[in-house]
């Protein structure tokens, strides 16, 4: 996969491009990237358009959290079989760009877009001024086409968001983000069509696990990565395209003294190797119980057992 980002010096050429902000890649991103990778047996190559800065920040200048760092999304957008990713700088400038203007100058000239895939709700340019209609507007004279995709729906469970019965809501980063701040994975999971999951560099920790004979593997979330609650979690482990069941815990590690950061630690079953430095990828589907301060290493031990117990419980159901 071609990958673009930081500049806005590139030339494609006979493309299909879906735009969007792509936080999180559910379902209902997943939609428009199906189609573009339909034209690609027309010969044109599928391209995935989004910014480099989420636009909200720009505006109210706070940091956003992201279901996906913009790393992890490269390899998700990899994997779903993407041709070119473009993360596109969001200034001050490209926010004032007329919609039209973005259109002629970056759609067509720089992009080669022959077909455009957006949401139904999907709006750009100065003051978000530009829009579907403008978008079909503008195809004939410009020569492309395009195709508009509907939200997706789920069902909201009981409970979920204080509604008294289950709900049907469409799929949004929103509502994705929502069930995973409240650390409902499965929920979560379905609307992302894959396992929510953290990526990183395996760094040296306090190699405690190793002292009690369940070594861990540590990883330093990325900034602005947006994280479950503090607890342990039953995860699957992907290291050197090889998948592991494994137990994770998300928090400060207060039992062997506070993390001024959260870390991601995670007990690998029927692993024992030398990973560090290697990239791993963590997937997690149930929160176990929250993140708790042992009176010593021996109880810490104990539990990390009935901890590897539950996950494997849980997998085998």
């Amino acid at each position: 996969m071609i990958y673009i980002s930081g500049t806005k010096e590139f030339i494609l050429d006979n493309t299909a491009v879906a735009l969007g902000k792509f936080d999180g890649l559910h379902l209902g991103h997943q939609v428009l990237l199906n189609k573009i990778k339909n034209y690609k047996k027309n010969g044109m190559k599928a391209v995935m358009f989004t910014f480099d800065y989420h636009p909200g920040n720009l505006f109210n200048h706070s940091e956003m959290n992201l279901i996906y760092t913009s790393w992890e999304r490269r390899l998700i957008a990899e994997r779903l079989g993407i041709d070119v990713l473009i993360e596109y700088p969001f200034t001050s400038e490209t926010a004032a760009m007329e919609p039209e203007d973005f259109i002629k100058k970056i759609l067509i000239e720089k992009m080669g877009a022959r077909h455009i895939v957006v949401g139904e709700d999907f709006r750009f340019g100065r003051q978000r001024r530009g829009d579907l209609r403008l978008l079909k507007g503008l195809s004939f004279p410009l020569g492309y086409s395009v195709d508009e995709c509907t939200k997706i729906t789920t069902v909201i469970p009981e409970g979920f968001d204080g509604n008294l019965e289950p709900e049907v809501r469409e799929i949004s980063s929103t509502l994705v983000r929502k069930a995973i701040a409240k650390g409902d994975l499965e929920l979560a999971n379905e609307m992302l069509g894959a396992p929510y999951s953290i990526t990183g560099e395996v760094v040296h920790g306090r190699k405690i696990g190793r002292t009690i004979g369940m070594p861990t593997a540590n990883i330093i979330p990325g900034k602005n990565k947006l994280l479950p609650p503090n607890g342990v979690y039953s995860s699957n482990t992907i290291l050197n395209g090889q998948l592991y069941h494994s137990v994770t815990n998300i928090g400060l590690n207060p039992t062997v003294g506070d993390n001024q950061a959260k870390r991601v630690e995670t007990f690998v079953y029927d692993f024992n190797g030398n990973i560090y430095g290697k990239q791993l990828e963590v997937q997690l589907f149930h929160y176990d119980r929250e993140e708790m301060k042992f009176s010593s290493i021996e109880t810490l031990k104990e539990q990390m057992h009935k901890d590897k117990l539950k996950a494997m419980a849980y997998f085998k159901r």
